[in-house]
């Protein structure tokens, strides 16, 4: 069964969080004598709409979101603002979220520890053809390129905004962006790998890379593990979140 996107998932359970709230509303007369602060139910829904997203385990950030989207409704309606505020706003968020809500990919952003455990991945290397899945901004494109080790340096992204960003960025910089989805890219020419995304798509990307990549290749995979498939190596890092890169040599599963 196909998954449904995330964003339905989230509209529905605001929906439903609405609903509890009327329901509580209702009943709140036989404990609190009304009138009831507005923004105080605007947080008790938010609370609800967080509470629901954690139990079907939405990504954390969505949890914020569903905590906030009340609160905010609620200020721009108080306010009177433009409502083309709102869509501008849903304008923007799609632009740089779209992956997020078809794909539950986020928009992760990888920091300059990682960079330097990849150079330091690569450093025994003699020549190197990296790609990062589901490049962002073009970070790590750009810095993969300036390695002498590096022959080539590709990011593929989707996201309108950070896809306009990061080809600004390596175009001043050095190395290429392109607009493709991850699944349909070829990764025959590239040994090594690099991915941040979620757990949702990472049995999927094991089959790809298995099937398109030989096996002198590595993948590294910030954060996310593919079930059922122990790493070759994991290095933890020493930033703050502790970030786990998980490390697979395709040697030790391809013979």
């Amino acid at each position: 069964m196909k998954k449904i996107p995330i964003i339905f998932l989230a509209v529905l359970i605001q929906a439903i969080a609405f609903g509890c709230l009327v329901a509580l509303v209702w009943l709140l007369p036989l404990l609190i004598e009304p009138p009831y602060n507005p923004l105080f139910l605007s947080l008790i829904m938010g609370l609800m709409a967080t509470l629901f997203s954690y139990l079907i385990k939405l990504p954390k950030w969505w949890l914020w979101l569903q905590l906030f989207f009340p609160i905010i409704a609620y200020l721009v309606i108080r306010e009177e603002l433009n409502p083309l505020y709102g869509l501008l706003i849903f304008v923007l968020l799609l632009l740089i979220f779209s992956n997020s809500f078809v794909n539950r990919v986020p928009l992760y952003l990888t920091n300059t520890k990682t960079r330097l455990a990849l150079s330091k991945l690569i450093k025994d290397l003699s020549e190197v053809n990296f790609i990062d899945l589901g490049s962002g901004l073009g970070g790590n494109v750009v810095y993969m390129f300036k390695q002498p080790q590096v022959k080539t340096s590709v990011g593929v992204e989707t996201a309108p905004l950070p896809y306009l960003l990061s080809k600004i960025n390596c175009f001043l910089n050095g190395g290429e962006i392109y607009a493709e989805d991850l699944w349909t890219t070829s990764l025959q020419n590239f040994n090594l790998v690099y991915v941040f995304l979620s757990p949702q798509p990472m049995p999927k990307l094991w089959q790809k890379i298995v099937v398109e990549m030989d096996k002198d290749s590595v993948l590294v995979s910030n954060s996310f593990s593919i079930p059922g498939v122990t790493p070759s190596e994991i290095w933890e890092l020493s930033d703050r979140r502790k970030t786990n890169l998980y490390i697979y040599y395709l040697k030790d599963f391809k013979k």
